[in-house]
């Protein structure tokens, strides 16, 4: 067997393509570094279809044109394939160049180097994936944002019937929205800023993906008032869940903010701060013999402690109607305690009662987003920055949105080296 034939397997090329010459090079600037190229042509006679979809004519060649791609490496050293590309004289598209089995339309890779590239980027940063491949990152981003971009084209929400939303910060003070179809466990959309607006960007993004605003039963968010805003506009018949678990965080920092003013006055109360605000059975035994007897004691601090175990104890009732009543009850007794922060908490849940009272009727909460939220961040750390917010979006679509980037590819090796997302 010659070495074109097993190369010609090795790529599985169809007919008519062929390789004609297989050559190890050394480069003449630098000996110690070596390169393969193979060489690839077209039986003579052959005829080609027209490139653009739905056309379905086959014509001769009218002329052809030199191409290279990127293979993947032949053991450590690089690889490139040359070809004659054929352009066709279409009776309706005029002259066009053929589309090759080995790459896609207007890339310099083989589909084979780019399936590598993105298992790499799956699982370390673009930039070392670069490295490890030998090619500039901007390069590799280009070919991970067309797949993105074609995957997410595919996406169907129409039976997308309950919606996270939360945010995550992209640096410092700059916020990303992020959008979670909560049953399927998948990031939907990505965009900049936390107001009000990002809600109706969703939307029309969406309703391009056939979803529909109106068919929409639930929406989880925090308690920012943007939100709420966004989500009273935006969906019309959908039910709003104030997430239990950053109603619990907003008391858990009003107690620490009661703390921080009475241990001035309260020498006792310093350095007891994670104390009152981590759950009793996830105290050291040390730890737990301390706050049980300041937790006695006449203090604002321990009140607003006792509020805030009344809190979570409401959120393990599974009857709405009692938790109902338990929490205005709860409310009550904040607005009329004379802890300024405590009451201006109770404030705050008055005005929030029928998001918070939704829990119990649908079950949602944002425990999915938080834990998106936790690998979002991890893939900020891991690249250490993103360059721009588009970048950031594009590997939190790779990482979370779920998308079926394989089953896209037209080339058969390729299909099973990338993993669903």
């Amino acid at each position: 067997m010659k070495p074109q034939d097993v190369f010609s397997a090795a790529l599985h090329l169809p007919a008519p393509w062929f390789i004609t010459n297989v050559e190890f090079k050394e480069l003449p600037d630098n000996p110690a570094v070596s390169e393969l190229h193979i060489f690839i042509d077209f039986k003579k006679g052959s005829k080609f279809p027209c490139p653009v979809d739905g056309c379905g004519h086959t014509s001769p060649v009218h002329d052809t044109q030199e191409r290279v791609w990127r293979h993947v490496n032949f053991f450590q050293y690089p690889c490139y394939i040359h070809a004659r590309v054929p352009r066709v004289n279409c009776s309706d598209h005029k002259v066009r160049l053929v589309n090759v089995p080995w790459a896609r339309p207007g890339s310099g890779f083989t589909l084979l180097f780019e399936g590598l590239a993105l298992m790499l980027a799956q699982d370390m940063p673009v930039a070392t994936a670069a490295e490890h491949v030998g090619e500039h990152d901007t390069r590799l981003w280009r070919l991970i944002k067309h797949w993105i971009s074609e995957a997410r084209k595919k996406l169907d929400f129409s039976d997308v019937e309950a919606v996270g939303i939360d945010e995550t910060s992209k640096r410092g003070h700059n916020y990303l929205s992020v959008f979670v179809d909560l049953m399927k466990r998948r990031v939907m959309f990505v965009t900049e800023g936390k107001d009000a607006g990002t809600v109706t960007k969703f939307v029309k993004e969406f309703e391009e993906k056939n979803g529909s605003a109106e068919a929409v039963k639930v929406v989880s968010t925090d308690m920012s008032l943007a939100f709420k805003k966004g989500v009273s506009s935006c969906f019309p018949n959908a039910c709003h869940v104030l997430d239990h678990f950053h109603v619990v965080k907003l008391v858990n920092d009003a107690v620490d903010a009661v703390r921080r003013r009475e241990s001035k006055e309260e020498p006792v109360l310093k350095r007891t701060r994670y104390l009152w605000l981590k759950n009793f059975d996830n105290l050291t035994e040390k730890q737990q013999g301390r706050l049980t007897p300041l937790s006695k004691r006449h203090l604002k601090t321990a009140r607003a402690y006792r509020m805030r175990l009344q809190l979570q104890d409401i959120y393990t009732h599974t009857d709405a109607d009692l938790a109902q009543d338990e929490m205005k009850k709860l409310i009550r007794w904040m607005k009329l305690s004379r802890i300024e922060e405590m009451r201006r908490v109770g404030k705050t849940l008055q005005e929030n009662l029928s998001g918070i009272l939704a829990y119990w009727q649908h079950k949602f909460s944002n425990a999915l987003l938080e834990g998106m939220n936790s690998i979002i961040q991890n893939i900020k750390r891991r690249a250490r920055g993103f360059r721009n917010q588009e970048y950031f979006a594009t590997m939190i679509y790779f990482v979370c949105g779920g998308l079926d980037i394989a089953s896209l590819c037209p080339y058969p090796r390729m299909k099973g080296s990338i993993e669903v997302c």
